[in-house]
Parts: structure tokens; sequence; C-alpha cells
């Protein structure tokens, strides 16, 4: 059994790489040749350079595979375009391929920025909803898993979409821990869902193991609802950091969003396009179906896995 993982040295690629090697399955990972792999270097894995903007090193990266899951994407564009260009475009270059390969089985990795905010958090998000995305990000993963989907009769496809994703390796989660070891709340948006990288990793797989019909999506997600104000208090006790409570009304949020793309050169994280998604009232979603039809069950809640990341974060002094 062969699995190609795209985006094998990010965040949650890496972390995939590791299950499925840890899982005794031969890997090979798609990597960009200017990709950091830190990550994956002493993983025993195959690695080639591609990039899914080009059908010709992605046809090369899926002959022979049985399983891939597609992972790359961009969430920080210097050009807005990009989340088209990427995460469309890409995710339909990989579905072509796939069919042309045989192979077997594709996972999309995708986001709860697809099916667009939940209207509380007694009606969390579901697979069944209609999407309603208010980003350009959110609406370049739906446009990418329509992509995917118009060929589940050709190739088996499942689809899960994340919530915020937390834990090691992830640097975009630094900006708030240190905000807070330095003495500030900041607090702001309503509730939301999250899932620790293991357990998006977790999904990921299970979404290839399990006998599943073809087009199908699955939410995976820890299973609660939270606020900022609750993760800094958890993140607060973890690091023993005392605070100020500072809260930033939606236009402040906003502003700081085009600020920050303003003044970055490599496209920021935080951005309009974020600004938009985290001034939403409430981003709850629900694993239910997962969990039943997967065997999906969360390892980590955001006690253990906030505790967890610091720790490994001031383990490597981030922090």
């Amino acid at each position: 059994m062969l699995a190609l993982v795209t985006g094998a040295n990010g965040f949650i690629g890496s972390h995939i790489c590791e299950l499925l090697v840890a899982k005794g399955l031969r890997v090979r990972g798609m990597v960009r040749k200017t990709s950091d792999l830190t990550w994956i270097r002493k993983l025993d894995m195959e690695l080639v350079c591609g990039d899914v903007r080009d059908s010709g090193s992605i046809d090369k990266a899926t002959d022979g595979t049985d399983w891939v899951f597609h992972a790359a994407a961009t969430v920080r564009p210097r050009d807005p375009k990009d989340y088209e260009e990427v995460n469309y475009k890409g995710a339909k270059t990989i579905a072509e391929s796939c069919v042309k390969a045989g192979v077997k089985r594709l996972v999309f990795l995708s986001s709860t920025a697809a099916s667009g905010p939940a209207v509380g958090t007694m009606f969390p998000t579901t697979e069944e909803q209609e999407c309603e995305p208010v980003s350009r990000y959110g609406r370049g993963k739906l446009k990418a898993e329509e992509a995917v989907l118009e060929l589940t009769d050709r190739l088996h496809s499942v689809v899960v979409r994340y919530p915020a994703v937390y834990g090691p390796r992830d640097r975009d989660s630094l900006v708030l821990l240190r905000n807070l070891k330095r003495g500030v709340r900041p607090v702001f948006g309503g509730t939301f869902s999250v899932v620790h990288v293991e357990d998006a990793a977790q999904g990921a797989v299970l979404a290839a193991e399990r006998d599943v019909e073809s087009g199908s999506v699955y939410v995976i997600s820890d299973g609660g609802t939270h606020t900022y104000d609750q993760m800094a208090e958890v993140a607060e006790k973890a690091m023993g950091a005392r605070t100020v409570r500072v809260r930033l009304p939606d236009w402040a949020v906003k502003a700081a969003g085009q600020v920050s793309e303003w003044f970055s050169r490599e496209g920021a994280i935080f951005n309009r396009d974020k600004a938009d998604e985290l001034t939403q009232e409430c981003w709850a979603c629900s694993p239910a179906k997962a969990e039943r039809e997967l065997g999906y069950r969360p390892k980590y809640d955001l006690e253990r896995g906030l505790a967890e990341t610091i720790a490994w974060y001031q383990e490597r002094r981030w922090l």
C-alpha cells in the first residue's frame, strides 16, 4: 500500500505522514523544491518535488499510489487570487490525476470555512447543511470540494473538514500565546470549535481506511465549543501567566487585518479574509457523523491539547 501526501512537510501533512509510517504503510510525500523538511526529514518515506499547479509533476507523484491525501493549500496568499489558483485549481488537478493513476481513495483536507458559520452553539454546522462561506478562503475551499466531488463516479473521494487546528509545529497559534505571556489577553469573536493536529491526522487516515460511500463529507473536531476567553484561561494556567483582558470590537479586528495585510510582504495568516471569519458569532461544528461512520474518537480535549502544545513550544524556546 502506497500513500501520497501533498503538502507533506506542512503542519497537518507532516502529522499524517508520521501516522501512516507508524501504521507500516509506504509513504510518498510531495513537497516543493524550497520546502522546509524539518518535520519529515527523519521519517522512512519517499520524497518527490511537485507543485499543485503543475499537472506533469502531479502525475509523477500520483503514479502507482493507492491512497492520496491532499493536504497542500494556501492560507496566507500574497495575492488573494491564489485562494482559487492554488486551493481550487490545485484540488481539481490532483483529482484528475488520481483518476488517470487509478488511485483507490482520495482524501481531500478541507475546512469548516467552506460550510460557513453556525447559527449558534445549539445548532453546530454539519455536513448536510447548505454551505454559505463568508471568506475568500472558504469560497475557494468550497469550490475545491466541488471539483473533487464531481469525479466521485470515477474516483472514490472523501472530504474531511476541520475547524481551527492547533498543536505542536503550529506557528500561527504562537501570536495569541505570546500576547498572553506578555500579560495581554485579547478577546474577540464568539464561540468556535477546534481540533488537535493528531486528531486531525487520525480523522484523515480513518477516512481512507473505512469502507464509506464515495463523496462522503466529514467534520473532524474535538466535539466541544469554546471562546477566546476560555482558551486564554486554559493557556494562562498552563503557562502560569497573569493577563489583562482587552476586548477588541469587530471594527478593530477588521482594521488590524487590513493593516497586517498591508505590511506583509509574503502574505499574512491574519488578514482581511481571516478577520471576516474571526468576527462571526459562532463557528461550532459537530463531528457526530465521523464518530458514527468512521469510528472517530478525539484523543484531546482543549485542556490536555493546549497544555501539551505549550510544553512543546517551551521545550523548543518558541514561547
